[in-house]
C-alpha cells in the first residue's frame, strides 16, 4: 500500500530552480554594481540566502550589509521569474496526478511559499497538495527536521506514516531526523553516498511505476 502522505521537497525534486536562483542573485547583485560568475552564485542554489549574501559580504569586507533588503529584492526577482518560466521536472506531474486521492499530499521545503505557489499554480497542481510547509513556517531550515516535524504535526501522522522525496544529503538529513523514510530522487546529482539511509533512489521521477513501487514498499 501507499503510504498515508507522500511528503515531496521542492527545489530539485518538483521544480528545476537551480538556474532560477542563480540568476536572480546574479540580476540583484548587478544592481550593486557587482558582477558574480556563475559558480560563486550557483552556491546561493544550495544553502541559505541569508547565510549566502553574508558570505559576500564578508568576502568584500562590508559590514552591516542590509541583509534582508538585498535577499527580499532576490526573492522578488525569484518569484518573477518562476511566474513567466517555471521547469516542472519531467514525470512530477504524472506522478502527483497518479497519487492524487490516493495518499495525501504536502510540500516540505527549505524555499519561500511564494515560490511553491508560483510553480504549483503554472503546472496546475496547487489543488493537488493540501499543504506547503515552508521558509517562512519554521525558524530553522533543512537540515533541522523542524520541518518535516511541522507537517506530521499538522497533517496529525505518525512518521512511519508518510515518506518524503528529497534530493540532497540535507534534506534526507531533515526528514529521517523527524523519523520519516526518504525516497532519493537524483534529477541534477548522480548516485552516491549523498543517499546513505534513504529507503531507496531513482534517477528522475519520470519512471512513475519504479517510484510508486518504492513507495509502496515504504
Amino acid at each position: 500500500m501507499i503510504p498515508r502522505a507522500v511528503l515531496f521537497d521542492f527545489d530539485g525534486v518538483i521544480a528545476d530552480t537551480e538556474n532560477v536562483h542563480v540568476v536572480a542573485w546574479q540580476r540583484t547583485l548587478v544592481r550593486m554594481g557587482w558582477r558574480m560568475t556563475d559558480e560563486v552564485a550557483a552556491r546561493a542554489s544550495e544553502i541559505d540566502d541569508r547565510a549566502w549574501l553574508a558570505d559576500v559580504f564578508a568576502s568584500k569586507s562590508i559590514e552591516n550589509g542590509d541583509l534582508d533588503g538585498w535577499c527580499r529584492m532576490k526573492q522578488e526577482l525569484t518569484v518573477e521569474i518562476l511566474s513567466e518560466s517555471p521547469y516542472v521536472y519531467p514525470g512530477v506531474v504524472e506522478l502527483v496526478r497518479s497519487l492524487e486521492g490516493k495518499t495525501r499530499l504536502a510540500v516540505v521545503t527549505t524555499t519561500w511559499r511564494a515560490n511553491v505557489e508560483a510553480v504549483l499554480k503554472a503546472a496546475k497542481l496547487t489543488e493537488a497538495f493540501e499543504l506547503i510547509v515552508a521558509k517562512e513556517d519554521v525558524s530553522a531550515v533543512k537540515p533541522d527536521p523542524e520541518a518535516y516535524k511541522l507537517a506530521l504535526t499538522k497533517l496529525r501522522l505518525k512518521p512511519e506514516q508518510a515518506v518524503a522525496i528529497e534530493d540532497s544529503p540535507g534534506g534526507i538529513a531533515s526528514a529521517v531526523g523527524a523519523g520519516i523514510q526518504v525516497l532519493a530522487v537524483g534529477h541534477r546529482r548522480p548516485t552516491g553516498d549523498w543517499h546513505a539511509g534513504a529507503l531507496g533512489f531513482v534517477d528522475a521521477l519520470s519512471g512513475s511505476a519504479d517510484v510508486r513501487e518504492l513507495l509502496e514498499k515504504a
